[in-house]
């Protein structure tokens, strides 16, 4: 636990403002949906861990054309719809283990009050602007798209010809180009950015954007224009802005603001949300960053019309919320597109957690190594010549910077990474040094080194694994006879902190097969 001379200087750590997209919920759950909750989530244990003070803001989507016509077509309105779906989120984030601070709704009257306000500030310094809107609208994406075919969802367009007021996107041209060359991180990964500019951001081709419909009714009125709708997207992307505890963050320029979304609405939060800002005179988050897509076995985005779509709560009633929080950073590249399968994830689980993290505990605890040798007790800590434990000691100080590094550059890929070559140096060290043999040759000193560095390279894989495997680094941690709470990134490399604590001895495995 921390002193009281710790947590004064953690409380003056900066703040750390997270947010998922609002998701849209006009129908059933898929994997992508816990997908970015989960990295999400990841990403605020993580910076939790350092001290931070964390605000998680996700929510949902309530409006849109596609809501109004699924609640007609089952008799009920598109307020019992989206409360009924946004149900479903709740039940799903919590059966991840997502910590969340806060769901918005951009249903809620707060909202309303507030989209409206900003539709009218932008209207008085006539950013916004009444004209006329001819073109195709995809009814799917909630988005006005060129083609009569959608180049996102590939469904068919519909045509629009409506009196409409319009975002003056083009006047800040040069301000997202000179902001742009000053923050080249701004948003990544650096394909994402380099697919903006090719459609988007060139001059030729950066277009204001049509912001209001006429034809629908759910949604967000247009200040005394009651027969139109504030579109879909601008008003969703002010939910970033609009909460309580977001607009503080937004206000707070030592706050880090990061937007965690998937590459596929890209543009709508690296080209318009930056507009909106910048015509709002606010600042612009630190980062956002745009993940991949999850894949069917066949390569292809999963769609409810390809009948390719993954429940994910049905998946988390036959499978650990571990299992499935562990796969998604470490077997789908953070930052590019990956496969999923449920043959992909149990052959995962066997090899990282029965394999690997499982097979080591056993080794140590259910294969007696201290147990037999001193009765259960971690022995003493100390420095050592021997080449294979400095070799070790290396590792785990390497491991932990990395990971670290690796972590709060939003590598998290990479950093799970560092936790398989610990695992890996630990089950090599056993090889190397068979602790049975050292035992037999009455090489009591080594033994006792041996005992110590294995013990503390597990509770250095538990401590990394808790943003992203919660519930089994408790388990590891109580095999450990530690609480949670006993390790921190102050006392991570302190390898005499656990001298002296009797383990638990392992009659079954951690990690039981599935």
């Amino acid at each position: 636990m921390y002193n009281k001379e710790q947590k004064n200087n953690l409380m003056k750590q900066k703040s750390f403002y997270l947010t998922t997209p609002i998701f849209y919920p006009n129908d059933k759950l898929h994997l992508g949906h816990a997908y970015n909750a989960t990295i999400a989530d990841i990403i605020a244990r993580y910076k939790k861990s350092k001290g931070y003070q964390v605000y998680f803001q996700t929510g949902s989507d309530d409006h849109g054309e596609k809501i109004e016509k699924k609640a007609l077509s089952l008799g009920i309105s598109s307020q019992e719809l989206v409360d009924k779906n946004v149900e479903l989120f709740k039940k799903l984030w919590q059966k991840l283990g997502i910590e969340y601070d806060f769901f918005y709704r951009t249903s809620s009257l707060s909202h309303k009050e507030k989209v409206q306000n900003i539709f009218q500030q932008l209207f008085k310094q006539s950013t916004i602007y009444l004209g006329k809107y001819q073109g195709n609208y995809c009814i799917a994406c909630e988005d006005y798209v060129k083609e009569k075919v959608c180049p996102n969802c590939h469904s068919e367009t519909k045509i629009l010809e409506e009196p409409a007021y319009f975002l003056k996107v083009s006047q800040y041209y040069q301000q997202l180009l000179d902001y742009y060359q000053k923050n080249p991180d701004f948003l990544i990964p650096t394909a994402a950015k380099k697919e903006l500019f090719a459609n988007f951001l060139q001059k030729d081709k950066i277009q204001d954007l049509c912001i209001t419909r006429s034809d629908i009714k759910w949604g967000i009125p247009v200040p005394d224009e009651s027969k139109m709708i504030i579109y879909v997207w601008f008003e969703a992307l002010c939910n970033y802005l609009n909460s309580e505890k977001g607009e503080k963050m937004f206000a707070n320029e030592d706050s880090e603001i990061i937007h965690l979304i998937g590459k596929d609405i890209v543009r709508f939060h690296a080209l318009y949300w930056p507009v909106i800002l910048f015509a709002l005179g606010r600042r612009l988050p630190d980062k956002v960053i745009a993940h991949g897509l999850l894949l069917d076995p066949k390569g292809e985005k999963a769609s409810k019309s390809k009948g390719n779509v993954v429940d994910p709560l049905k998946l988390l009633e036959k499978y650990p919320q571990d299992l499935l929080r562990t796969y998604f950073i470490a077997k789908i590249s953070f930052l590019q597109d990956g496969n999923f399968n449920e043959d992909l994830l149990k052959e995962f689980y066997r090899d990282f957690f029965i394999n690997n993290l499982g097979n080591l505990c056993q080794r140590v605890g259910k294969g007696k190594i201290i147990e037999l040798y001193e009765n259960g007790i971690v022995p003493n800590f100390a420095e050592t010549k021997n080449v294979y434990l400095w070799n070790y000691y290396q590792t785990c100080l390497t491991v932990i910077e990395n990971y670290q590094q690796k972590m709060d550059n939003y590598q998290l890929t990479s950093a799970f990474q560092e936790i398989e070559n610990l695992l890996n140096a630990s089950n090599k060290l056993i090889q190397e040094l068979a602790p049975w043999n050292l035992f037999a040759n009455k090489k009591t000193k080594l033994l006792n080194l041996t005992l110590n560095y294995l013990r503390n390279g597990i509770r250095i894989i538990a401590f990394l694994l808790t943003p992203i495997a919660p519930s089994s680094s408790k388990v590891i941690f109580e095999y450990l006879n530690l609480s949670p709470d006993d390790c921190n990134w102050e006392n991570i490399k302190n390898f005499q902190l656990i001298a002296g604590k009797k383990i638990k001895f392992l009659k079954e495995p951690l990690f039981p097969p599935l």
